[in-house]
């Protein structure tokens, strides 16, 4: 076999994987823009014409496992804590819910996960009553708002869209002004 024989072949087989990576990536966003929406659904992916792998989707860890950090950015007085309290009941393990770093505040809400923690964002989200896309992978380093997210797998930035702040979706109860965080 020649060098510029073997060169074309790897040469094309690189564009290949490319070009499968391109379109696969392309179907696998939903409408949401996440991979693997929470549903149970499994991704077939075929390599060449020789063989077939199945990948599961994401699934969310047992709640109990899950160590989330809620931090205030609403400018509204209670909102960690009551945002932290309504997970807690949901039986997440919650670190002790604080302000937003340097008393930043927000006007969207996002839920930040580490890796392997996507779909417990999700599930977040949902039970927050925030949208699916407030859910982000946590950048490194953390983004300033968020400072030191400590030993979290999920880092929740309430701002002044969430229900719990009065934000679209919320019942009409007021907040109370109870707690600093």
């Amino acid at each position: 076999m020649s060098t510029s024989s073997a060169a074309l072949r790897g040469a094309l087989l690189i564009g290949v994987a490319i070009a499968l990576g391109a379109v696969l990536l392309a179907q696998g966003f939903g409408d949401n823009g996440f991979i693997g929406s929470g549903s149970n659904t499994s991704t077939t992916v075929k390599h060449s014409d020789t063989s077939t792998t199945t990948a599961p989707a994401a699934q969310a860890h047992d709640p109990a496992t899950v160590r989330v950090l809620v931090l205030n950015g609403s400018g509204k007085t209670g909102i960690a804590k009551a945002t932290s309290d309504q997970l807690k009941a949901a039986n997440y393990t919650t670190l002790d819910p604080a302000n937003a770093a340097n008393g930043a505040t927000v006007d969207t809400s996002i839920v930040y996960f580490q890796a392997g923690y996507d779909a417990d964002a999700q599930a977040i989200a949902a039970k927050l009553g925030l949208a699916p896309s407030a859910a982000q992978a946590l950048p490194v380093p953390p983004p300033p708002t968020v400072g030191d997210p400590k030993d979290a797998n999920v880092v929740v930035l309430v701002g002044a869209d969430a229900p719990v702040a009065g934000g679209p979706g919320a019942s009409g109860a007021t907040t109370t002004t109870a707690a600093a965080n």
